[in-house]
């Protein structure tokens, strides 16, 4: 199968409601596997069930391709002003970036809850989550490229500016002129802050930061790495308990054509019977 097709196969089953995703899944793979097209269908067969967070986005995307291009293209205004800001730059840039970046994912968030309340998806985090995947998608290619297709099958995490996305404008200078006072004070904090920095090497001050740095970094991915085994595992027990269903189904059904079949067998027993009987009685 080309790959177009095929993909255009993966989008329906990512704007399928959720429920129905295991059992069309399957239906593809069986499909496509009785057309000889085994490595397709191995493809589709392979495909994670998303949790309800990435399938409500999933859906949101769909329904705001807008929002979701221009959000897209504030992550990377923030990523470039981020690049900047540690070059030297000035926070006004990013500051824009993170205002455009905060308020696109609020609108894609709020749409998303929406739809999972709609079918009855929703939960007390799922908003929270769905955010904080859209922020990811700033930082992650992964993210951003499954999030630009509709694909998404987890909500994750945001990891690499901090906490960049939960700065507030206050944090920033006042605008208004500073007092005599006040600049006095500032230059004090000025002067002891310089002296204590003399007191300590600059190179113990960079190591001991880069070791924080690291270590913040590591613990990061490793609360990733478990909610994204969190989140397989309960993808892999929805999808167990749908097969279970399925089967407890098909067992019923073959209970009942079994019942049937019984029925069937009995009566034609009985014509039999007659028949004879009557072939008996003409003979004699």
């Amino acid at each position: 199968m080309a790959q177009a097709k095929l993909d255009a196969h993966i989008d329906r089953l990512y704007g399928l409601p959720l429920d129905e995703f295991v059992l069309q899944r399957d239906a593809l793979a069986k499909q496509l596997r009785a057309d000889g097209d085994r490595d397709a269908a191995s493809a589709v067969k392979a495909l994670r069930k998303p949790t309800a967070g990435a399938w409500a986005l999933n859906q949101a995307v769909r329904r705001r391709r807008e929002e979701t291009g221009a959000l897209l293209a504030a992550g990377e205004r923030l990523r470039a002003a981020h690049q900047a800001l540690l070059s030297g730059g000035g926070r006004d840039e990013l500051r824009e970036a993170m205002g455009q970046q905060r308020a696109l994912s609020n609108v894609l968030a709020d749409c998303a809850e929406a739809i999972a309340s709609e079918t009855g998806k929703s939960g007390p985090a799922l908003k929270e989550r769905v955010r904080s995947t859209l922020h990811a998608a700033a930082l992650d290619d992964d993210v951003r490229s499954d999030l630009a297709a509709g694909r998404l099958v987890r909500e994750r995490e945001a990891v690499g500016l901090g906490g960049v996305f939960g700065e507030s404008d206050a944090a920033a200078p006042a605008a208004s002129a500073p007092s005599r006072s006040g600049r006095a004070e500032r230059t004090k904090r000025t002067e002891r802050t310089q002296r204590a920095e003399r007191a300590e090497p600059a190179e113990a001050q960079r190591a001991e930061r880069a070791e924080a740095q690291r270590l913040a970094a590591q613990a990061q991915a490793a609360v990733g790495e478990a909610q994204a085994a969190v989140e397989d595992a309960r993808a892999a027990h929805e999808d167990a308990s749908e097969h279970l269903e399925a089967a407890r189904a098909a067992a019923g059904e073959a209970q009942v054509a079994q019942r049937e079949a019984g029925k069937l067998v009995r009566r034609r027993e009985r014509e039999l019977a007659k028949r004879e009987q009557e072939l008996r009685r003409l003979r004699d």
